[in-house]
């Protein structure tokens, strides 16, 4: 049974599976993100302070601003004032 984890540990891992980018409005006021992900459109709305998980498999998010950023998963991006910082 420990191999059969061990091996689907390193499967998920190897593919990428749940990596997900991590976006975090640093900012005062609620921000909407658009998210475009394998074709399918989503808002997000991000209050103040507030982390959200997104693109496991990559994706483009709007920002306020209205730049459009690609994400592939597994990126940390703040947005301070609309604006996005990719680290």
């Amino acid at each position: 049974m420990k191999r059969v984890f061990s091996v689907l540990a390193v499967f998920l891992a190897l593919t990428g599976i749940g990596h997900a980018a991590t976006v975090t409005n640093k900012g005062t006021d609620t921000v909407v993100l658009v998210v475009v992900e394998n074709g399918s459109r989503i808002d997000v709305a991000l209050d103040a302070g507030m982390s959200e998980s997104l693109c496991a498999s990559g994706c483009f998010v709007t920002l306020p601003n209205g730049d459009r950023i690609a994400l592939d998963g597994g990126e940390t991006v703040e947005i301070i004032d609309g604006s996005a910082v990719i680290k």
